[in-house]
């Protein structure tokens, strides 16, 4: 019979079918067949940076080391468009009348008042009056740039500082003391540099410190800068050494009255000194003196003297007895031939005003 092969052969034709379909991208039903696979699933992190804005409020507290001065509103002094520094004698309408540094009373129609202070530095000499002068370097110069940086020091500091002269002009002594008295300042201290030559070396600087014969806080005021002196100095090398004067130290300088001699010392009401913080006349010195960082250095330590003396009890060091006295009034800071500077808008006093009425210093 035929049935056997035929049917073999029908076998075998559903077997090649069955092996197509299963290579077929189609199931037996007619799907679309899925052919298995290893998915990896990548997981995108999207973040989303918020930028937050800060707005830092920073408080900067001022520690003063001044006491609190009472200011009562009334202008003291005037410091003038030209930079001069007169004392106020009347307040009218059109400006202040003041004292001149030659002791004329003139009506200044503009400038900067001022009340009380704490301290009155006084740049010593300037204008025709020059001290010291060394390689064409004058003392009233440097004594200018000394008491400039000890108002800046001070002034960060907290207290309320006044110059005597802030330009290079002749100011008489009388006329400074004037100036300190009217801000009622707590203490004067007068900058100067010695002119003299050839005296003995020292390892420690020669600074001399005069100071009031009868006033213990002068004394203490004095006491304070020559130990600031030796510390802030003393870092300083000066080729041959030191000038060391008879008076160094913190030491008095009588006349034979019994006074002191010097009249920024003698005519202040409140402690007063005159600081010769160093030597022109020793080339050394002088060397430095023409550097910034030697003329802060003595600056440094009238202001570092300064906050003591208002901050502290500390009794000061380095005291000295005089040397001698002296029986001459001395050469300069006097009224003789003295031209007033220029005082910026002036005007005419008014009919009614009677200048004779403002007195005389």
């Amino acid at each position: 019979m035929m049935w056997c092969p035929i049917r073999r052969l029908f076998l075998l034709l559903m077997v090649a079918v069955g092996i197509v379909a299963c290579g077929s991208d189609a199931d037996l039903t007619g799907r679309q067949a899925v052919s298995p696979s290893i998915t990896s699933t990548t997981t995108t992190t999207t973040t989303t940076s918020v930028s937050v804005t800060t707005t830092s409020t920073t408080t900067t507290t001022t520690t003063t080391l001044a006491p609190e001065l009472a200011q009562d509103g009334d202008a003291r002094v005037i410091r003038t468009t030209t930079d001069v520094v007169l004392p106020v004698l009347a307040v009218l309408d059109d400006g202040w009348a003041v004292r001149t540094p030659c002791q004329r009373v003139e009506l200044v129609t503009a400038g900067t008042p001022i009340e009380r202070v704490h301290v009155v530095v006084d740049a010593g000499h300037g204008g025709t009056e020059p001290g010291a002068v060394a390689d064409d370097i004058t003392e009233a110069s440097i004594n200018l740039r000394v008491a400039g940086l000890v108002e800046e020091q001070l002034t960060d500091a907290g207290f309320v500082v006044l110059g005597t002269r802030y330009t290079d002009i002749r100011v008489p002594i009388l006329t400074r003391v004037e100036v300190a008295e009217a801000v009622d300042a707590a203490l004067v201290v007068s900058v100067h540099h010695q002119g003299l030559g050839q005296l003995p070396r020292s390892d420690t600087p020669g600074t001399e410190i005069y100071y009031q014969q009868n006033n213990e806080e002068s004394r203490r005021f004095a006491g304070l800068i020559r130990e600031e002196a030796v510390k802030e100095l003393g870092a300083f090398e000066v080729e041959g050494g030191w000038f060391a004067g008879p008076d160094v130290g913190a030491t008095t300088r009588p006349a034979t009255t019994g006074e002191d001699f010097y009249g920024m010392v003698r005519r202040p009401t409140m402690p007063a000194v005159l600081a010769e913080m160093s030597f022109m006349g020793n080339p050394g010195e002088l060397a430095l003196l023409q550097t910034e960082p030697f003329l802060e250095a003595e600056a440094r330590s009238i202001t570092a003297a300064v906050v003591r003396w208002f901050t502290t009890d500390d009794p000061g060091s380095g005291f000295a007895e005089s040397s001698f006295t002296i029986s001459s009034s001395g050469g300069g800071g006097g009224l003789g031939n003295c031209t007033d500077p220029d005082l910026g808008p002036t005007a005419e006093f008014p009919p009614d005003f009677d200048v004779a009425s403002v007195g005389s210093p």
